[in-house]
């Protein structure tokens, strides 16, 4: 048998004509969102939530949601914009045309290296690439992003991003609330990492993120960088946050994670990784729209680009040493 959705958020009727939606959240799926009670059938409640699901919550574990304390027209609208979320993910998703295989640049590998090594002496490791590209750590207590711009930022980028979003940190400020903090600091940490965004196409664009869209990219960018799971589910669960708002870029998708673990992921740009793949004749496949599984074809071809330079004898650190290589030797 099945129930209607007919209650209010304290389990009370309200009238069957227009009945109030029951609106939750699940304190232990922050980035499920709030939800709304679609029907109970069968020892089960099923609930549509802001991240585009149909999640089922059997009896046992009903306690486990909190209601959310909503006037009738929060509730109402809160259902509709719900709604709306879910048909467009349930909508069938037309594929992004590919573009056009790049024409392969007048280059080999070997040339990349001869390049690198002759504008570069001492390679990564060298006083030239240090002061140039990579920069130093900054002291401790001395993370944040420095007043005045360096040539050189991406240590200080780094140790931004694992100063301003460790886990402790976002999760505390998630927990009380604090929305706005967390983009504050995503904010900070992108503005230190001059030389990976563009000011007017990444920076700027996200400076003028709405308040109420705070609370989805604040637990996003935890569950991004600190949720359980594979990292191809969360990847995709950001992608479609950023994309609400029109920020579901490749840059602005990658770089926090690539700042945060850059031994393990890369900071994408796509027109360098087209470019690699051409000299490597690497199947990249790239697709505009970013999602997991390009993700891991960008990711693919950096480890293969990071082996190829351990082969010649030098030694990038991460893969942000990596994305600098393709960079200045395929302009």
């Amino acid at each position: 048998m099945t129930s209607p959705r007919s209650e209010s958020a304290h389990g009370s009727r309200r009238g069957a004509a227009v009945p109030i939606p029951t609106i939750v959240k699940h304190p232990g799926a922050p980035a499920w969102g709030l939800g709304f009670l679609v029907e109970e059938r069968d020892g089960k409640r099923f609930f549509d939530f802001e991240d585009g699901r149909s999640h089922s919550i059997a009896k046992d574990f009903w306690d486990k949601l909190e209601a959310v304390e909503l006037t009738t027209d929060e509730a109402r609208a809160t259902e509709v914009r719900i709604r709306e979320i879910r048909e467009k993910a349930s909508a069938p998703q037309k594929k992004a045309p590919r573009r056009a295989a790049p024409t392969p640049p007048k280059t080999s590998f070997e040339e990349q290296v001869v390049q690198f090594e002759k504008d570069y002496p001492g390679g990564f490791a060298g006083d030239v690439f240090v002061a140039k590209e990579r920069g130093v750590a900054p002291a401790a207590g001395e993370a944040e992003a420095p007043k005045k711009k360096s040539k050189a930022p991406v240590e200080a980028a780094i140790a931004a991003a694992r100063t301003l979003l460790a886990k402790a940190e976002l999760a505390a400020l998630v927990a009380e609330g604090k929305h706005a903090d967390v983009a504050e600091r995503m904010r900070k940490v992108q503005k230190s990492a001059t030389g990976l965004l563009h000011p007017l196409g990444d920076v700027i664009p996200f400076e003028k993120l709405a308040a109420e869209r705070y609370p989805a990219v604040a637990e996003g960018v935890l569950d991004l960088l600190h949720g359980e799971g594979e990292l191809a589910a969360r990847f995709d669960r950001y992608v479609g946050v950023l994309a609400q708002d029109k920020l579901g870029t490749w840059p602005l998708v990658t770089v926090l994670v690539a700042l945060a673990s850059p031994a393990d992921n890369a900071f994408v740009k796509p027109s360098y990784y087209e470019k690699q793949a051409a000299v490597l004749g690497f199947d990249l496949a790239y697709e505009r729209v970013p999602s997991a599984s390009a993700y891991g074809r960008m990711l693919e071809l950096s480890r293969l680009v990071k082996g190829r330079l351990e082969e010649k004898g030098l030694a990038p650190r991460d893969l942000l040493d990596v994305y600098t290589f393709m960079v200045r030797t395929l302009r």
